[in-house]
């Protein structure tokens, strides 16, 4: 067991101030502690998204503080917290539990980030910001075959992909951006400037693979909830790593398939 804020306060420093500050200037979904719960804490439930499913399993399942990715939706209609926020406060405050929500800083943390892990798994060397920062180039040390990343992405995603061959049969530029990251035309022509042979992200429109298709750029669309499994789970690992057998830490997987 430890002490809630103890706990907060290593999120924090483990996530970085710097990171934290830009967090709190780019993005308007959480990115940081939401609810404060019980001072004591002895299991932590990892996940992607806060819902009513997910609330119920980590409560079952003993836990009291939550990590998400995409954190509690405060958002109302006229003051009016629509049913499903209903379900979840009452949840959230029946059992005493912390919420904490990392959404920009879990897509970009340089090292536990969703795309950082993307690309570390995938073999390739991180590169510049993409997408306004929510991700990044990397680069290959040999071109690889695109048709043959398509299957290591289905098998690092557990998910069918979405794939547009339309670029170079080898790459060595990718781009990375996990979640929606579907392309507007200003990404696009930052792609074609940063050299990107292959775009993969999380969802896809009906416009999307006509344009990448003429600017001559792959495409794998990966799923939205399969491309950040990541980030929560790698700071999960920090925080084991740092607290030991005084904190038990569980991911609770409820795939999505969009």
């Amino acid at each position: 067991m430890i002490k809630r804020d103890t706990l907060i306060n290593f999120i924090y420093e483990t996530i970085g101030d710097e990171l934290l500050q830009l967090a709190a200037q780019r993005d308007e979904l959480a990115n940081g502690a939401q609810i404060l719960g019980g001072e004591d804490v002895e299991k932590v439930a990892l996940g992607v998204s806060l819902h009513e499913d997910f609330l119920k399993e980590a409560i079952q399942a003993g836990a009291n503080f939550c990590i998400f990715h995409h954190g509690l939706d405060v958002r109302t209609y006229k003051s009016r917290y629509p049913t499903y926020s209903q379900k979840r406060l009452k949840l959230i405050f029946q059992n005493h539990l912390t919420i904490m929500g990392f959404h920009f800083a879990l897509d970009v943390h340089p090292k536990i980030g969703n795309n950082a892990v993307i690309i570390r798994e995938l073999g390739a060397k991180r590169g510049e910001p993409l997408f306004e920062g929510y991700g990044y180039t990397a680069k290959f040390s040999k071109p690889q075959d695109a048709k043959r990343l398509s299957e290591k992405c289905s098998k690092l995603f557990e998910h069918d992909i979405f794939a547009v061959f339309s670029g170079p049969k080898k790459v060595t530029t990718i781009g990375v951006v996990s979640g929606a990251a579907k392309p507007y035309v200003q990404h696009l022509a930052e792609m074609e400037a940063k050299g990107v042979e292959l775009f993969i992200s999380g969802e896809t429109s009906e416009s999307v693979p006509n344009k990448m298709k003429e600017a001559g750029i792959n495409y794998f669309a990966c799923g939205h909830y399969a491309t950040e499994v990541f980030g929560v789970q790698e700071l999960g690992k920090v925080i084991k790593s740092h607290f030991g057998d005084r904190l038990e830490v569980e991911f609770i997987d409820i795939p999505n398939p969009i």
